[in-house]
């Protein structure tokens, strides 16, 4: 499927383009367009991301992340990427009492922008950093805290 999100990405767009990716529609191809131009993409058939609506009631304090988790149920399915999406709207909000590892995430999507030379660069780069989040996540949703290569029975070579 074709999907569609405004230029100029930052966290909440990169981590939608991995949610896509990697749990809604793997074969996705994203593009970037000017804000402008988002209607024409949708006419032609792609779907937008970073706008979309939930069906829940209580949306208005959500990130675009968890706006995708809902639509797509998958924060009922799998509580790991609720997480990631508290952690994601931590990182966006800002807000006191969040959850911690936000601001951590904040830090290195700003490292990854100055990094990266483009929208599909920043999100290329940013899909490990996901990657890993969500492993972590997995684990602390299961009750570990610690590191993986300390968990008893792991045998790394």
């Amino acid at each position: 499927m074709r999907w569609v999100t405004r230029k100029r990405v930052k966290l909440d767009r990169s981590a939608c383009a991995w949610l896509i990716l990697r749990h809604i529609d793997p074969q996705a191809t994203i593009e970037y367009v000017e804000a402008d131009d988002l209607p024409e993409a949708i006419e032609e058939g792609a779907l937008a991301f970073h706008n979309t609506v939930s069906e829940e009631p209580d949306t208005r304090e959500r990130t675009s992340f968890q706006e995708l988790l809902a639509e797509y149920k998958l924060d009922r399915k799998d509580p790991a990427l609720a997480l990631i999406g508290e952690v994601v709207r931590s990182a966006e909000t800002k807000e006191p009492n969040s959850i911690e590892e936000g601001e951590g995430l904040r830090a290195i999507a700003k490292g990854m922008n100055a990094l990266s030379a483009g929208d599909a660069e920043m999100v290329e780069r940013m899909l490990p950093v996901f990657d890993a989040l969500y492993n972590y996540c997995l684990r602390r949703v299961e009750g570990k805290r610690g590191w993986a290569n300390a968990d008893e029975g792991r045998a790394w070579s």
